[in-house]
């Protein structure tokens, strides 16, 4: 994943999907049920973007910042060291190792802060990953997490940078889906079919004022938590 023209590009399987790439700037949302490979997308990308000297912060409120750091690192792409963690799951278990954390997860304005002060600390433009927005609604009323939210996409517009968020999908209310896909610049969707195997797919929904092929592409996930886009099986 490269910078080009202030456009984001994606590794290279993705291209056909996104020609032109992500636009400075930008949010996404992308939406799955557990276990597709969300993370494991997210994963890839933060890779891609450290390779080619991009800082990535990461959010995570459903894994340990330790996996995180491992499932990196199984990645034989990964090489940069530009990873910045801002850990939203360990307080629920103990007391947290990485220099950004927050104490729980009730106070959406701690963890905005801990945000900005990550923000501030890396050269810009960064990637922001956050994984995932959907336990922040265990907590909080979904107004209050859109509310956060909106905020969060101001942020990483002024900043020039790119936001992806993790969401759950049929876990929340038509009203919260529908307000974060009007908030957002684009969204990515993954899904499952149980047939003889089961077989993962994703697509572009949508993506403002870009070129994007919006079709079902079937995809696979390597050993080493790669993930291959299986360009010649389309299904609409």
């Amino acid at each position: 994943m490269q910078v080009i023209n202030n456009n984001l590009k994606l590794p290279t399987n993705f291209n056909a999907l996104l020609k032109y790439g992500i636009t400075e700037g930008s949010n996404i949302l992308l939406t799955g049920p557990p276990g597709v490979g969300k993370t494991i997308f997210c994963e890839n990308v933060a890779i891609e973007c450290m390779n080619n000297n991009i800082n990535c912060i990461y959010v995570t409120t459903d894994t340990a910042p330790e996996e995180i750091k491992n499932n990196l690192q199984k990645s034989k792409l990964f090489l940069g060291d530009n990873l910045t963690l801002i850990d939203s799951y360990t307080w629920l278990i103990g007391k947290s190792k990485e220099k950004f954390f927050v104490e729980n997860l009730n106070n959406l304005t701690e963890l905005n802060f801990r945000i900005i002060s990550a923000g501030a600390s890396v050269e810009a433009p960064f990637l922001l990953v956050f994984d995932s927005m959907s336990p922040l609604s265990l907590y909080n009323s979904e107004q209050h997490v859109m509310i956060f939210l909106q905020r969060l996409l101001a942020k990483i517009k002024g900043w020039k940078s790119y936001g992806l968020y993790i969401i759950q999908s049929n876990v929340h209310s038509d009203e919260f889906y529908n307000t974060l896909g009007y908030m957002v610049d684009g969204i990515f969707d993954m899904r499952i079919r149980e047939e003889e195997e089961i077989k993962r797919y994703f697509r572009v929904r949508s993506l403002k004022n870009m070129s994007h092929d919006t079709k079902w592409i079937p995809f696979s996930i390597q050993n080493n938590r790669g993930i291959t886009l299986q360009l010649g099986g389309k299904i609409k």
